[in-house]
């Protein structure tokens, strides 16, 4: 777990003492002390945002007991899996698939191009950077389009379109959610994982 400190009498800024580096996307080693706290209090699952909070990580514990930090590409492809099935699950009229948009940019996974094909949505690639998305977002929902998700692999997601960027809190939130989901199920998020790409 990573502490702040903040007096601007002092230091004008944030204070991260735990770590020397406070961003998720450095992996485990940044993790260390959330593993720790995971650890005694019998979580299998941390979350972990960066300073100013645009991105998350998340490490699920394995069988034999060593963290599994997802990666970029790993998320964005729970992350769309799981926006995709509550749209899914809550929309009235399903034929209105062929508004829905899912983005990332060309550096990215490929595997939201894939679960588009097979459930009959649309994909796009973008440059990348978020302004890219967000923008494409902002152009397709102008159209009366739906961007249910948008991601990059350097562990930034876009959940939703009431915040046209990338956005950690969102995305921890809508992480929680799905982890519980999958949890009540007797599923971990690597099974799942795994199940999306045998898909």
């Amino acid at each position: 777990m990573v502490t702040a400190s903040h007096n601007p009498k002092q230091d004008n800024g944030y204070k991260f003492p735990t770590v020397k580096y406070p961003n998720p996307e450095e992996g485990k080693g940044v993790l260390t002390l959330s593993f720790a706290l995971a650890e005694r209090e019998g979580a299998t699952v941390v979350l972990a945002n960066d300073p100013d909070a645009d991105r998350l990580a998340i490490a699920e514990k394995q069988k034999g007991g060593q963290w599994r930090v997802f990666s970029g590409n790993e998320l964005g492809a729970l992350l769309g899996w799981w926006v995709y099935r509550c749209w899914i699950q809550t929309s009235p009229d399903q034929s209105t698939v062929k508004s829905v948009y899912m983005l990332s940019s060309t550096v990215s996974s490929k595997i939201l191009r894939a679960i588009a094909l097979k459930e009959g949505f649309h994909f796009e690639e973008t440059l990348t950077g978020f302004k890219w998305m967000g923008n494409r977002a902002r152009e397709l929902l102008d159209q009366n389009k739906m961007v249910l998700f948008a991601f990059e692999e350097a562990i930034g997601y876009m959940c939703g379109s009431a915040v046209l960027d990338k956005d950690g809190v969102s995305a921890a939130a809508i992480a929680g959610e799905m982890t519980s989901y999958l949890a009540a199920k007797n599923t971990t998020l690597s099974q799942q994982l795994t199940a999306i790409y045998e898909e």
